[in-house]
C-alpha cells in the first residue's frame, strides 16, 4: 500500500491564470444570461463597471469581498467552475426550503434535460451541456443536498 504525501495528499492542481480566467467567463455568462450591465455586475460586487469588465476579462485578479458577493448574488452559476478547479463546491444552505415537490420537479427536470441531450449519440456533448445550464444543475444540486441534509440529520438521531 502506498501512503499518500503527508503535505500534500490529493491536492488538484491548476494555473492561478486559469482559475482567474474561468471565473471571469462565468461573470461574463452571467452577464449575457441575466441581461445586466457591467454597472449591475460592479454593483453586485461592490466594485466599478469597469473594474466588473476587467474581471470578465480576466486582467484584474479578484478580491476575496468581491468573490464572496458574487457567490451569494449567483451561487454556483458564479463560483462552481472555478470552485470545482480545485475540488470544491458550494451548496446553498436554503436547499432545505424546497418542498418534495419542488426537489422531485427539479431533480427530473434535470433528467428530462439529460436525456434529451443522449438521443442523438448517447453521450453529452459540450454543447448540450452548454444548453443545459448551470441552473438547472444547480438547482438539482439544491435538492440533492437538502435530502442529503435530512438523512444526516436522521443519521444522528438514531
Amino acid at each position: 500500500m502506498t501512503a499518500q504525501p503527508a503535505i500534500h495528499g490529493k491536492r488538484r492542481t491548476f494555473a492561478v491564470s486559469d482559475a482567474v480566467d474561468t471565473l471571469g467567463a462565468s461573470l461574463a455568462a452571467i452577464r449575457e444570461a441575466d441581461g445586466l450591465t457591467w454597472k449591475d455586475v460592479g454593483r453586485v460586487l461592490g466594485r466599478s463597471e469597469d473594474q466588473a469588465a476587467q474581471y470578465a476579462k480576466g486582467t484584474a485578479e479578484m478580491g476575496f469581498t468581491s468573490f464572496l458577493l458574487g457567490l451569494r448574488e449567483w451561487n454556483g452559476r458564479f463560483g462552481a467552475d472555478v470552485l470545482a478547479m480545485i475540488g470544491v463546491k458550494s451548496v446553498p444552505l436554503d436547499s432545505e426550503d424546497m418542498t418534495d415537490n419542488e426537489r422531485l420537479a427539479k431533480l427530473l427536470h434535470l433528467a428530462h434535460l439529460l436525456s434529451l441531450a443522449l438521443l442523438d449519440d448517447g453521450q453529452v456533448d459540450d454543447d448540450e451541456l452548454r444548453l443545459i445550464g448551470s441552473k438547472a444543475l444547480d438547482d438539482a444540486a439544491r435538492g440533492i443536498e437538502a435530502l442529503r441534509q435530512r438523512l444526516s440529520a436522521l443519521r444522528a438521531n438514531d
